[in-house]
């Protein structure tokens, strides 16, 4: 069965860009429009988080080397050559960590200690500024996209909702839910948008709203304001009972899209993408495409961070073999070994292209595919050998026996027996930093120097210090030096 099959039309196909992690340089990002349309892409939704040009009272909120607006509208122009709409994400409720942290915002939060969500407009006031800020917000993003047609205004994960004072004390004077007060909030954001671009379809993560009754959907106007994204990166897809039906009677048809992960979805802080789950995610969504043939489209996240704070997961280049596949279980209906093989093809590989890299971590080095950024792929793939490597002999018998912290302070060890230790943690730390040279030069030219310094320092860089300190302290100890 082909895509064309589904109701004899086409899966629109928006791949989810996650910049609160590993952004693109700009340059880099052109190289891959190509190939994203290539490989059967409708559009991109581009989560620009702190990377956006933010200016005038939000100018804090832009870090260190993020996009100009000048860059913007480069990308913006070559997105429109390769006829792919760009669909730009802002969050403007949950996820807030990158507005809330800064001492200007902090009032703002729903919870004084917790960064993550703002208190609800619900609660707002003249003095507090929830609608002004979010306003502002959506205004600048809708001004430098001034081909707009969709924009996609977040909210998912809104923790700690209704758990401040002032909210508590809103809901049970006006005998208001958690549930209610998301939706006005989501409402106001909706409606903001759509007086500042007419026409414009405004996308929103649903997983807040899935316990909402039809009633309450209805009442705070979301069937007109908004258009639901299901979400769910699993390689079984659940929901609540019945929510796609009260979705179904709230929205209609060809107005509910889905939500799917190609990249960032197998654990926080993964060097390399297990491809393997996110094909079965994909296989899954192909079952609600059977009940729901007439989905607006769907949206393949590409997560870079499980939050603002948090570590990086699986970088871009890692990740790009996993979109090639994911991609092409929408444009094939499936996955067979023809597709792994023409995926493979694709990707310049003579054999078969791996999908679980966790677990290949001994014997003959996989063979090297070629796409832009694909020697940060074969880099990375090799450092999860080494790390590898270097935990098998840290967690050792041979380490916990001759070669525990108490031997080596007391200096109370047998040349015998570590010096065969000793020997491959020594091949092993030259190898990473050997890596680690040649990782900060791709990194920085293809994901910025931040990216490269925060990569490196994260995963290389605690592992050759831990090796230098104790191959100097045993040399030490046994009088080598």
């Amino acid at each position: 069965m082909s895509e064309s099959a589904l109701g004899g039309r086409l899966l629109p196909k928006y791949v989810h860009l996650d910049m609160k992690g590993g952004p693109p340089t700009l340059s880099y990002l052109l190289t891959l429009l190509p190939m994203f349309k290539e490989w059967g892409t409708t559009g991109l939704v581009v989560e620009w988080e702190d990377m956006f040009p933010w200016s005038g009272s939000l100018s804090m909120l832009a870090r260190p080397g993020h996009y100009t607006l000048g860059m913007v509208g480069e990308l913006l122009r070559a997105a429109e050559q390769h006829k792919l709409e760009v669909v730009p994400l802002v969050q403007t409720f949950g996820h807030m960590e990158f507005v809330l942290k800064h001492e200007q915002f902090k009032h703002l939060r729903e919870m004084e200690m917790f960064p993550n969500s703002m208190m609800p407009v619900a609660v707002d006031s003249e003095e507090r500024g929830v609608r002004v800020l979010v306003t502002e917000m959506v205004r600048q993003v809708v001004a430098a996209h001034p081909s707009l047609t969709t924009i996609h205004i977040g909210c998912d994960e809104v923790w700690c909702l209704g758990q401040s004072g002032l909210t508590r004390q809103h809901l049970e004077t006006r005998g208001r839910s958690v549930i209610d007060v998301f939706l006005e909030h989501t409402a106001m954001v909706a409606t903001a948008a759509r007086q500042m671009r007419t026409g414009v379809k405004v996308l929103v993560w649903d997983d807040m709203m899935r316990t909402a009754s039809v009633e309450q959907l209805l009442e705070a106007g979301l069937d007109k304001l908004v258009q639901p994204v299901i979400w769910s990166y699993g390689q079984v897809l659940a929901f609540p009972p019945g929510m796609l039906e009260r979705y179904q009677s709230v929205w209609g048809e060809g107005n509910i899209w889905g939500g799917s992960a190609w990249r960032g979805a197998t654990g926080s802080n993964m060097q390399a993408t297990t491809i393997r789950h996110h094909l079965d995610n994909h296989l899954a969504w192909l079952s609600v495409l059977q009940e729901m043939p007439d989905l607006a489209g769907i949206v393949l996240t590409g997560w870079a961070r499980y939050d603002h704070y948090a570590t990086l997961c699986e970088l871009l280049p890692v990740s790009l073999p996993s979109l090639r596949c994911c991609l092409a279980v929408f444009s094939s209906h499936g996955w067979t070994p023809d597709s792994h093989k023409q995926c493979s093809a694709s990707l310049s590989l003579q054999e078969n292209l791996m999908l679980e890299p966790y677990m290949f971590l001994t014997g003959d080095e996989p063979e090297h595919p070629t796409f832009p950024g694909s020697n940060v792929y074969s880099m990375v793939l090799a450092y999860v050998r080494l790390a590898a490597q270097f935990n098998d002999i840290m967690n050792s018998p041979a380490r916990a026996t001759w070669l525990n912290q108490w031997q080596v302070e007391r200096g109370f060890l047998n040349p015998l027996q570590v010096q065969v230790t000793m020997h491959e943690l020594a091949q092993i730390g030259s190898r990473l930093k050997a890596l680690s040279k040649s990782m900060e030069k791709e990194l920085t030219d293809l994901l910025h120097d931040f990216t490269a310094d925060e990569w490196v320092h994260t995963n290389i860089t605690p592992k050759t210090m831990e090796i230098d300190q104790l191959v100097s302290r045993v040399r030490q100890q046994l009088k080598l030096d």
